[in-house]
This record gives C-alpha cells, sequence and structure tokens, in this order.
C-alpha cells in the first residue's frame, strides 16, 4: 500500500502550491523539524539531494552566481548528483562535463520514499553511461522505522533492476528528512536489505549537522558516509571529510557552455566510489 508522506512545514510551503490532481503517495513519517503535515509526492514537488539541508541550514555561497566549473583553486570536481529537476541532459553535455572539465561519474536519483519514481533516469543514465561517465544512484529517504527501511530500499533495488543496473553500482541512501533517534538503526537496515540482495555497495548521505547528531557515524562507517557541507570559499588547499568516502563541497556549480543558470551538486570522491 502507499502511504502519505509526512513533511516539514518549510517543505509544504515550498510544495503545497504545486499540488495537481494527479497526485502520487510517498511514505508517511515524521518531517525533518518534527511538523505534522500530510502531503503527497509527486513530479512537482518531489525532493533533490540536498533541498531539506538548504531549508534547515545556513547555505553560503561563493557568490550569487554561483561557482564555475572553469574555476582552479577549488576542491576536485569528481562527480555531480542529478535529478529530474536536473532536466535532460545530453550525451554531448555529459562528454562535455568529462572532457573539459574533469568530471568523471555522475549519482542519478531513482527514487523517493515507496512510490516516487524519476522518469527521466532512464534517459539520464544512458546518456551519462554513453559519454564514458560512472553512474551511481540515490534513493531519497523518508522511512521511520525498520519495515519502512527495508521498503524503501526495496522499492529502490526493484527500480534498479528494470534498469539493468549491475550489482557493483554504487547505492546511496539521501538520509537528510527524518530526525528520529533511531535513524542509525534504520538506516542500517535500509543498507542491509540492499546488500542481502547483492547490492555490497551501499553508501550514506546526510549534512555534517546530522552525522553529528542524528546518524551515527562510527555505527554506519565513516568510509560508507558522504558529507554534505558548503563553505563560502571552498578551496583545494582546505579539503573536509577527507576521513569519509565523498564530501559535497558545493550546490551551485555550473558549467559556462550550458549556462550559468543550471546548477548542479559538486563533489570530491575520495575512495573513487562514484568516480
Amino acid at each position: 500500500m502507499k502511504k502519505i508522506v509526512t513533511l516539514t512545514l518549510g517543505t509544504l510551503l515550498l510544495s503545497s502550491a504545486l499540488l495537481t490532481p494527479n497526485m502520487v503517495g510517498a511514505a508517511s513519517q515524521t518531517g525533518h523539524s518534527g511538523a505534522i503535515t500530510q502531503i503527497i509526492i509527486n513530479e512537482h514537488n518531489n525532493h533533490a539531494m540536498g533541498d531539506l539541508i538548504k531549508q534547515s541550514e545556513s547555505t553560503p555561497f561563493a557568490d550569487e552566481s554561483g561557482i564555475s566549473a572553469a574555476e582552479t583553486g577549488r576542491p576536485a570536481k569528481d562527480f555531480i548528483d542529478i535529478s529530474s529537476n536536473n532536466g535532460s541532459i545530453s550525451k554531448d553535455e555529459f562528454q562535455l562535463m568529462k572532457n573539459k572539465y574533469g568530471i568523471k561519474g555522475v549519482i542519478v536519483k531513482l527514487t523517493e520514499g515507496d512510490s516516487y519514481r524519476n522518469p527521466l533516469a532512464p534517459e539520464q543514465i544512458a546518456n551519462a553511461k554513453a559519454a564514458g561517465l560512472k553512474v551511481s544512484v540515490y534513493h531519497f529517504s523518508w522511512f521511520a522505522n525498520t519495515q519502512e527501511a527495508a521498503e524503501e530500499a526495496t522499492y529502490f533495488m526493484n527500480y534498479a533492476k528494470e534498469l539493468n543496473l549491475a550489482q557493483n553500482t554504487s547505492f546511496v541512501n539521501d538520509y537528510e528528512a527524518v530526525n528520529s533517534s533511531s535513524a542509525t538503526t534504520n538506516t542500517l537496515k535500509f543498507a542491509d536489505t540492499l546488500k542481502a540482495a547483492g547490492f555490497k555497495n551501499v553508501y550514506h548521505y546526510s549534512s555534517k549537522s546530522w552525522f553529528s547528531s542524528v546518524l551515527d557515524m562510527t555505527k554506519l562507517g565513516p568510509k560508507t558516509c558522504w558529507v554534505a557541507e558548503w563553505p563560502m570559499n571552498p578551496t583545494n588547499g582546505q579539503l573536509l571529510h577527507t576521513e569519509n568516502a565523498s564530501w559535497q563541497w558545493a550546490s551551485d556549480l555550473y558549467f559556462p557552455e550550458l549556462g550559468n543558470a543550471r546548477h548542479f551538486d559538486i563533489s570530491t570522491d575520495y575512495l573513487n566510489a562514484f568516480s
């Protein structure tokens, strides 16, 4: 049975105007700040990676126009992550990112909760692979207990199987929505469900603050954690979270040839998990 997702007030304010008669259910949980508000996830209000982090934390940017991929002196630009919110990206555009700017991987959103699927995922994955990029995938989580964690993991992997993704693909749990005392236990159940099905490369994404307060990194394993922290002026001389798998250091990177209005999350990959 599909469930209705419980979102934060902030998310509700962003999303309520976008509701349409064609609504798709998602999971039912306690929201990011504990506010109890039910809303239905559809293509117009699904969440990209980092959306709730931006709402809950101060998010500085180098400048209002974003960070150009052509800038030097920045941390390594190893991989981007994308969802349907990034729209269609052609093989040639991915090829430009790879050949001119050194992007080596892309993490594509597949699912959210227990009912939303990214309709652009097949195209985004095919074009990224055709351009020679390493493809990984992520799921935006709403689980609040171990049963829901197993259900969402199964939903995630079922779409991956339909898309014929190899079992050595890196799978990411995007955990930024449910502030729960059982968050670590539930997250481990999510990972174990994937691993039991043969998908052994499971990683966890969240903010620096949540890895310090909501998720227990020591239990998850530091090398499985991908940490989001966006400094005002990220540089290659001040690398952060080097003890982890990856560091997402900005959410406003743009490629000049694609226009400065198309922003992408950008990360450094310390373990070559995603690139």
